[in-house]
């Protein structure tokens, strides 16, 4: 009688311990994340996606804004030769103060071969910071793309903050809040170190760069200065987790991708002897 007893309180144990391993632990394969709070039976529609990116300087004359354009393409349809969408109509409307002060038309060009490829551009066309820019994307066959960025203004440096070392610098951003996101990158010589730094929630940005051996003694700060449409698409989370839902991703209206800004500053630093 003691050992049937026994028997079914082991018996109870072993369904209580394999039920709690499947309740508690989740199959990184079979398991289940996040789900959908509806049924979604949508057919594929073409849409534009895009990638573009409105900058302030010029590089052998020529101004670095661009954008790239594709079609999504739908799982079950051959894929095309190409995805790149050459023959939009694209067009920039610059505004300040909410008045449409200007419409610049880009167009699908590597401006004789000094660009090493072809995207929509526009000659002498040179965005302002702390002015918005709306783009519009036309194709036929696809619903017009729009989406806006404002430039933000050059980063800006607290001089008291700024102290040099032999092999270290550290600096403070003042705060802006067009941008969300900062890459830094220190120049000296052949060498060259980076660091992201994503904006405090409060209060200004504090940079270290601290390198592992002496610089030489003239080096580059530079900084980029991402728009909170580049910041949010350059900090995406992209994993991809089987059987679990994940909504489309867009900093733009009626189709997909990024269009943002962004503003840089170059500075020469001079490295001090410890």
């Amino acid at each position: 009688m003691f050992t049937n007893q026994l028997r079914k309180i082991f018996g109870l144990f072993i369904i209580v311990f394999v039920t709690a391993q499947f309740t508690a632990c989740e199959n990184p394969v079979t398991g289940y994340g996040p789900q959908p709070s509806f049924l979604e039976n949508q057919q594929h529609q073409p849409h534009l996606n895009i990638f573009g990116v409105l900058r302030p300087e010029q590089q052998n004359g020529l101004p670095q804004s661009f954008v790239h354009l594709e079609q999504i393409i739908s799982v079950t349809a051959p894929y095309p030769d190409s995805s790149t969408i050459s023959d939009a109509e694209v067009k920039i409307f610059h505004y300040q103060e909410k008045e449409n002060i200007e419409t610049v038309e880009l167009k699908y060009t590597d401006f004789n071969t000094r660009f090493p490829k072809k995207e929509y551009r526009a000659a002498n066309f040179y965005p302002h910071a702390g002015h918005t820019y709306k783009i519009s994307c036309r194709r036929a066959g696809f619903p017009e793309l729009t989406g806006q960025t404002t430039l933000p203004a050059v980063p800006q440096i607290l001089e008291p903050s700024l102290k040099i070392k032999a092999n270290e610098i550290t600096f403070t951003i003042l705060r802006d809040s067009q941008v969300a996101l900062y890459d830094i990158y220190l120049l000296s010589g052949s060498l060259e170190y980076a660091q992201r730094v994503m904006r405090p929630e409060k209060g200004n940005i504090q940079v270290t760069l601290a390198c592992p051996q002496r610089l030489s003694a003239i080096g580059k700060l530079i900084i980029y200065a991402y728009d909170l449409n580049l910041s949010e698409y350059n900090t995406y989370n992209l994993t991809i987790k089987l059987n679990t839902y994940k909504t489309a991703y867009s900093t733009v209206e009626n189709g997909y991708g990024c269009f943002g800004s962004l503003n840089i500053l170059e500075r020469e630093i001079v490295f001090g002897v410890e």
